[in-house]
């Protein structure tokens, strides 16, 4: 009787150990501030690679358009002018 006593108190230790491991596994996500700075790592705001851009773009109307990137957002737009290239 002892034996059976002993063997469901170590099983439900194990049942209590286990849901807290869950639980704790399933709580644990990032804060807006750590996927702020994943986010600008992947971007390559820490020094990374640099791309040209032109800071100048004109839509010309009827005019072939192509994306290039606008220097001032450092985001692509459609232009089928562009002049005065740098880098961001």
């Amino acid at each position: 009787m002892k034996r059976i006593i002993k063997l469901s108190l170590v099983a439900v230790f194990a049942c209590v150990a286990g849901y807290n491991v869950y639980q704790s596994q399933k709580d644990s996500s990032l804060s807006e501030l750590n996927l702020a700075n994943i986010e600008a790592l992947a971007n390559g705001e820490s020094g990374g690679q640099r791309s040209t851009c032109y800071r100048k773009l004109e839509g010309l109307q009827g005019a072939p358009m192509e994306d290039k990137t606008w220097c001032a957002e450092c985001r692509s737009r459609p232009a089928s002018k562009w002049s005065d290239p740098s880098e961001c």
